[in-house]
C-alpha cells in the first residue's frame, strides 16, 4: 500500500496505477479520484467508477482536501 501524500517516480506511478486497475477488474476498488497535470500547464480532476452518488462525494473530498 502506497503512504497518504507519497511522492513516486515515474515507473512507481506506473505500477501503482496498474495495481488499482487490477482492484478495480477484480471489483475490490470502488472509486478513484486523481489529479492529471499537463506538460503543457493546466490539470485535470478526474473521477472513475462508482455511482454517481458516490463520484460526486468522491469530488467534494478530494476537492475539499485542497483547503
Amino acid at each position: 500500500m502506497i503512504p497518504k501524500g507519497a511522492v513516486l517516480g515515474k515507473d512507481a506511478a506506473v505500477a501503482t496505477l496498474r495495481e488499482r486497475l487490477h482492484e478495480a477488474e477484480r471489483g475490490s476498488l470502488n472509486c478513484i479520484a486523481l489529479r492529471v497535470y499537463r506538460v503543457g500547464g493546466g490539470s485535470d480532476d478526474l473521477v472513475l467508477g462508482g455511482t454517481a452518488e458516490e463520484q460526486a462525494k468522491a469530488l467534494s473530498d478530494f476537492l475539499a482536501m485542497k483547503e
